[in-house]
């Protein structure tokens, strides 16, 4: 688990909601790059759910999950992104 950078709550009137079929992009910036099948978004989208940004983590829902990574310098700057995207493309 990596360290939290910002723990301040995500308060409601910026959290988006989405009705839509969504992409997520998991971007990760790691010092050592892991395996190719070593990274999960599981917890993440769930807490994503949880949090009422998306209604369930159902093909429905979601459309495609897609995993980045860009090795970085130092493990100070370590980090992941989370990007949901609205798509429209067919369930699965």
């Amino acid at each position: 688990m990596e360290s939290l950078t910002c723990n301040a709550p995500l308060g409601e009137e910026k959290m988006q909601r989405y009705d839509t079929p969504v992409c997520i992009i998991v971007n990760s910036y790691r010092k050592r790059l892991c395996d190719p099948d070593g990274i999960s978004a599981k917890a993440v989208i769930d807490g994503i759910v949880k949090a009422g940004i998306l209604s369930d983590d159902t093909t429905k829902q979601i459309s495609e999950v897609r995993f980045k990574q860009t090795k970085i310098k130092s493990k100070e700057e370590e980090k992941t992104e989370i990007i949901i995207q609205e798509c429209h493309s067919k369930e699965v």
